[in-house]
Order: structure tokens, then C-alpha cells, then sequence
């Protein structure tokens, strides 16, 4: 005899990672470089409409130094989101594909919205 188990439709998780701890994300991740308060809010607001149901990994860097850890971060993110008054360094680690800089003009919102457009794509 088998049991009928309806599975619930549950929203995704966020898992946050700093320095030092490291893991492996699976298919969303991102990387926030220095993003002041307000942006960090605004992040977690698009976050939650652009990908609810999906697991997130966010790697948060605000601190200066820590060059491996960052380094590694960016490389396992699918979206770095860098406040353009970060670090000389730590833009040139960067991916140009995947890098969104974060000032006046382009805000966390507009990134989003490049964002979207691209995983539609």
C-alpha cells in the first residue's frame, strides 16, 4: 500500500557566507563587494522577487584583505555585485561577465533588472 504525500511548494533558502567560511553554492549565487546598508536591503528585496522559490548562496565581503577567500568567492559566484567605491584590487579580481558595479547611476535595482534580462535570454 502506497501513501499519497502532497509535497508543499516552499520558498527557497539564503545561505550567507563570510570570511572565512567557504561552500559550494548550487545554481544561484552571488557575491555583494562592500554594498553599503540601503543596498543590501534593496538586494533582498530583488533577491526575493527575482528568485523565490530558488536556493540562494551569498557571499558577503566587507572587510579589506582576506585576497584568497574573495578571490575564490568571485569565482564561484554567477553574480558579483561590487560597490564601485570598493578597492581598485578587488574590481580587478572581478569577472567582467558577471560583475555589476553598484553606484548613483546604477543602482541594485537596475542590476537586477540586467539580470533578469540576461537569464532570459
Amino acid at each position: 500500500m502506497s501513501l499519497n504525500i502532497k509535497a508543499f511548494e516552499t520558498l527557497g533558502m539564503v545561505t550567507l557566507v563570510t570570511p572565512p567560511s567557504m561552500m559550494n553554492p548550487e545554481k544561484i549565487s552571488f557575491t555583494l563587494v562592500n554594498l553599503k546598508e540601503n543596498e543590501k536591503n534593496y538586494f533582498a528585496k530583488e533577491l526575493n522577487k527575482l528568485f523565490p522559490n530558488d536556493n540562494v548562496v551569498v557571499y558577503i565581503y566587507n572587510l579589506s584583505g582576506e585576497k584568497g577567500w574573495i578571490n575564490l568567492a568571485m569565482s564561484k559566484s554567477k553574480y558579483i555585485l561590487i560597490n564601485k567605491d570598493s578597492p581598485v584590487w578587488v574590481s580587478e579580481l572581478a569577472p567582467e561577465s558577471k560583475t555589476y558595479f553598484i553606484d548613483e547611476e546604477q543602482s541594485v535595482e537596475k542590476a537586477f533588472e540586467k539580470i533578469q534580462n540576461e537569464s532570459t535570454k
